[in-house]
């Protein structure tokens, strides 16, 4: 009965994602042909993006990059800042919060303050264009998530393909969970599969290739990355979790079901789930929500992105309660994928200076 009101469902939705195609098709072709400008910074950018509503781990592989670059070169990380309560550029500093520059950003400039800088503006040139004109001797700008923003062409465009939803065998929303076509795919500069087992196999490798290689330009790299999640961590210092004691998950992302089932492999006392919208701006009733006032023991289990919006909700006496995962990423092909990415930007960099 299910999937039959799913395919009666994907019936009624047909007509509107042909509608979806033809603006996403004619739009592209606007930028492909020069009918709508498109600007390449004077300044290097790295853009990490997907075709993918949502879901495929940008935020780790950014963090990835910066690991990877801050060091060598003067960098900084421009966000749409999805879901602030501003707008146009804002330079994070102590002062800000998720609701001022949004949730990830908000999680770089903690992670990373002391490294790069991070700035959000929906208008990535101009955002841009700000940075280095406030910072003239910034070398390297990330872009996180400006796949779809063809006002800005990326000196290195990096394309995320999820592992358990690859972008060639999806189709455009709402039929799919494709926010582009799949062509679009022919503007990667390498594409990266995310969110691999860790026992991926060579067949399966080669599978995923052949699919992607059909929508994007010969020679294209294709890599593989896997997310790997930390050490459970407090929110406040000096706070032991207990494995014996059972656990409230709560988090605001795209595809919760991957970090329930981690901990449920780590063999956590799962009590109750809270899964809220991806980018939730977390209140003080949804504290009350989670909270539970009965039960002085509890633990609660967050994802990382969600800690940067509710630890500051938190009284000290709440803020024992909560812990969050860490994540990252490792490439499996790592050598290469570094080698590719610091030529890349060596050269360009060097072309500037």
């Amino acid at each position: 009965m299910r999937f039959l009101l799913m395919f009666i469902l994907r019936i009624i939705l047909f007509p509107i994602t042909f509608l979806m195609a033809c603006v996403v098709y004619t739009r592209n072709w606007l930028y492909d042909n020069g009918v709508l400008k498109i600007t390449r910074p004077d300044v290097f950018t790295i853009n990490v993006g997907n075709l993918n509503l949502g879901g495929t781990g940008k935020t780790p592989h950014v963090e990835y990059l910066v690991n990877l670059l801050a060091n060598r070169y003067k960098s900084t990380i421009l966000s749409r800042g999805y879901k602030r309560q501003t707008q146009g550029f804002v330079l994070a500093d102590d002062t800000a919060t998720a609701k001022t520059i949004g949730d990830e950003p908000m999680q770089y400039y903690l992670k990373f303050k002391d490294k790069i800088k991070v700035v959000v503006c929906e208008d990535r040139v101009a955002g841009v264009n700000q940075t280095q004109a406030i910072f003239p001797d910034n070398e390297l700008v990330i872009l996180d998530d400006a796949f779809q923003h063809r006002k800005i062409a990326p000196h290195l465009n990096l394309l995320l393909c999820d592992y358990n939803q690859p972008f060639y065998a999806d189709y455009l929303a709402p039929y799919g969970k494709l926010r582009d076509i799949r062509r679009s795919a022919g503007r990667a500069h390498a594409v990266i599969v995310s969110k691999c087992p860790d026992d991926i196999s060579l067949s399966v490798k080669e599978e995923l290739k052949t699919g992607i290689n059909r929508y994007t330009m010969a020679g294209t790299p294709v890599f593989f990355s896997v997310i790997h999640y930390r050490d459970i961590t407090p929110y406040a210092s000096g706070i032991i979790f207990s494995v014996q004691k059972p656990v409230t998950v709560v988090s605001a992302i795209a595809k919760p079901e991957v970090f329930h089932q981690y901990l449920k492999k780590k063999g956590y006392m799962i009590d109750k789930v809270m899964d809220y919208p991806d980018h939730f701006a977390f209140s003080a009733k949804e504290i009350e929500q989670i909270v539970d006032a009965q039960n002085p023991s509890q633990q609660i289990i967050t994802t990382e992105k969600d800690m940067v919006k509710l630890r500051p909700l938190l009284n000290k006496q709440k803020l024992d309660r909560f812990f969050y995962v860490p994540i990252a990423v490792s490439i499996s092909d790592k050598n290469h994928f570094d080698k590719f990415i610091l030529s890349e930007t060596t050269k360009a960099i060097s072309k500037n200076s």
